[in-house]
């Protein structure tokens, strides 16, 4: 929901927007979120930097997301959204992976980069003689929760979901709409257990019949998430806000008495979103994410100076996990957020311009 404009409130959500009943008031008043029996939006205005600043950031170069059989999932998806193969191969797990980032010891896995109107999918099978039973992550996380699909009204993804089978996670099995402002909502899981978010759009912002529009996560301390992106990024959050009272939230999230925290921050191609569930609550995090735990394992950015990236994160005290890994074309880097999420810098040194997101840059962050 991150583009979502309730009418008359200038308000910009996600899993979020509010209805136009709520009361609304400035991210400046000093409110701590808690639950209500009315819906009470508090918000910030719109930050939009003046310039990027010195990061090497392009964008979003993907989100990782491991999976059971990669057959499976190309089939589940292309069944709803474009969903396209570029590459798919096998390699041994210390040739794309540092020591420590695997909770158990993999040989050769099996890894396909996914296109996407906005950004690439890069889905691994740990196990590919091997079928991973289902994991199914909270919606109140902790760790990344979802992408989301936008597509327009006309041609909606959620019906192609729903027909292929998505278990939806929001009450009541439909699109929920909030405040009548023309984009409607709905969670669900895949094969894997693995959640998607559905916005269906009145006005579409794109052309594609689906395309990705954000990175979700839940975490148990968003202010630290935001000072931490901030550096990471080079410039401050879009927009942050605290809701409760909101039933249809509650609906679509599939959960009553809902009290939540967020932020929001865009890049060239993707937004990124983050969630406290103050009710109930995101559980704390006692040790870092692992890549090859069913779900989304990671956001990777492409940069176009990967070695002075590292640098300028390092001065704003931000480390990576280890030295670089070349792999396939690609020199990268991995680190943790606060959360103990892994990110990663990848620069593009001789693979394929078909790898790169130059022609998925779509947004200003300036001006959006």
């Amino acid at each position: 929901m991150i583009r979502s404009v309730v009418a008359g409130l200038g308000l910009v959500l996600c899993l979020t927007s509010c209805m136009q009943q709520s009361e609304v008031a400035s991210a400046g008043d000093d409110t701590t979120p808690q639950a209500t029996d009315e819906p009470r939006t508090v918000q910030s205005d719109f930050f939009r930097p003046s310039t990027l600043g010195d990061t090497r950031i392009k964008g979003v170069r993907f989100v990782g997301k491991t999976v059971s059989d990669i057959d499976d999932t190309i089939a589940f998806y292309q069944q709803a959204v474009p969903y396209e193969l570029v590459h798919r191969y096998r390699i041994p797990a210390s040739e794309i992976y540092l020591p420590g980032m695997m909770d158990r010891k993999h040989g050769e896995v099996e890894i396909a980069l996914i296109k996407t109107p906005t950004v690439f999918l890069q889905l691994t099978d740990f196990d590919p003689d091997a079928k991973e039973p289902p994991f199914v992550k909270p919606v109140y996380g902790p760790g990344y929760t979802h992408v989301c699909f936008q597509s327009p009204a006309s041609d909606q993804a959620f019906s192609k979901f729903k027909q292929a089978g998505l278990d939806i996670v929001t009450i009541g099995g439909e699109l929920v709409d909030i405040g009548g402002y023309g984009i409607v909502y709905a969670y669900g899981r895949d094969h894997d257990g693995t959640m998607i978010e559905n916005e269906v759009m009145d006005r579409p912002t794109r052309q594609e019949k689906a395309w990705i529009s954000h990175i979700g996560g839940a975490t148990s301390d968003v202010d630290r998430m935001i000072a931490f992106y901030t550096k990471f990024i080079g410039y401050g959050a879009r927009r942050t806000g605290e809701y409760s009272g909101n039933k249809k939230i509650d609906a679509i999230a599939g959960i009553d008495g809902l009290v939540l925290r967020s932020s929001w921050f865009v890049v060239r191609n993707l937004q990124l979103e983050f969630w406290q569930y103050v009710t109930p609550p995101t559980p704390v995090r006692d040790a870092p994410a692992m890549v090859d735990q069913m779900g989304y394992n990671m956001t990777a950015f492409e940069v176009t100076d990967a070695d002075a990236e590292r640098k300028r994160l390092a001065a704003e005290g931000i480390k990576m996990m280890g030295p670089a890994i070349m792999s396939r074309g690609w020199k990268i880097y991995y680190a943790h957020d606060p959360d103990g999420n892994i990110i990663s810098i990848q620069q593009n040194m001789s693979a394929g311009k078909d790898e790169s997101i130059d022609a998925m840059l779509w947004i200003d962050p300036t001006t959006y």
